[in-house]
């Protein structure tokens, strides 16, 4: 490989990094849970594709924010459409009780009628790359 093959290959394999193109085909995803406004802290967010391929998840912080992951090594998510169920998930503070729960039972109840894909009601579609998902449960 010449020099100008090599310039051509590292600007190539920028422009794909910025661009947030790989070889895998995911997208970088971001979104927020809430239930009447408020966060939804501490709940894992999947996102199912409806052909049945992997799952993309992502775990909620103190302000309902996620980013979804393919792999603990890999960001991303396979565009197209997909079923979102949430789970909420106990810290190992909260459930040695050296704090208070992030969600209280209530707030749980109403992330459980979210938490099986097979009756999940949350759909949506992954079109695009840095898509952001503003996901409220009612």
């Amino acid at each position: 490989m010449n020099r100008g093959q090599k310039a051509l290959a590292a600007a190539l394999a920028l422009l794909l990094g910025v661009t947030g193109c790989n070889s895998s085909g995911l997208v970088e995803a971001t979104g927020r849970l809430t239930h009447n406004g408020r966060a939804v802290p501490s709940t894992r967010v999947y996102f199912q594709p409806d052909d049945g391929s992997r799952r993309s998840t992502g775990l909620t912080d103190d302000d309902g924010n996620f980013s979804l992951r393919f792999s603990s090594q890999q960001s991303g998510v396979k565009p197209g459409p997909h079923t979102v169920y949430v789970k909420y998930e106990v810290s190992a503070d909260e459930e040695t009780h050296q704090i208070q729960p992030k969600a209280d039972k209530q707030l749980r109840a109403v992330i459980g009628r979210y938490s099986d894909p097979k009756n999940s009601a949350l759909h949506y579609e992954v079109s695009r790359n840095g898509q952001h998902f503003n996901i409220e449960l009612k």
